[in-house]
């Protein structure tokens, strides 16, 4: 019941690929909790921040669902309202894995707050603020680890923006390197 959901075998996935049991995930875009629910099951830390305060309790009650008795497990989660452009209670090169589908430009509005919602801004004032999004990850992912950002590119009259590509670009112009599409 949420407008940006994506399958959990992507997280999933990409969760068993690049990272191991009681390291953190980070998805700065947290929505539903996709991220969240699939980091808990796989016994990682999880800490999910997203803008809408509406995301957040769905995250956390979707979380909540997978009882710590049943799995045996020592993570924890912390889910809580938040910017993706801003991060400082994070130390830098804390995070063992980035793992996020934020929002499209200009599509659908995840919230009623034009004023920090990513989706309600145009195509380049949307690359523009993923830039401080982009530097934040940077700075708190561990350098040796990955970042795995999924975001599908838009039809505008009839003719294709490739907005993946674009923000690829913005990532590698601010110290990622592009090992997988």
């Amino acid at each position: 019941n949420y407008r940006g959901n994506w399958s959990p075998y992507i997280p999933r996935n990409i969760i068993l690929k690049y990272s191991k049991e009681g390291e953190n995930i980070l998805d700065c875009f947290c929505g539903s909790g996709v991220t969240g629910v699939e980091s808990k099951l796989l016994n990682r830390n999880f800490i999910g921040r997203d803008i809408n305060p509406q995301a957040i309790q769905l995250s956390k009650e979707n979380i909540d669902l997978i009882p710590k008795t049943q799995l045996g497990e020592t993570n924890e989660t912390d889910v809580k309202v938040g910017d993706a452009r801003d991060l400082p209670f994070l130390k830098n090169n804390s995070i063992h894995l980035i793992c996020a589908h934020p929002p499209y430009a200009n599509i659908l509005q995840y919230t009623d707050n034009s004023k920090q919602d990513l989706s309600f801004l145009k195509i380049d004032d949307f690359l523009e603020n993923m830039v401080e999004v982009a530097k934040e990850n940077y700075r708190v992912l561990d350098k040796e680890r990955f970042c795995a950002i999924l975001i599908g590119d838009m039809r505008k009259e009839k003719h294709v923006i490739p907005l993946g590509f674009r923000l690829i670009d913005v990532y590698l112009q601010n110290g990622f390197v592009l090992k997988e599409l």
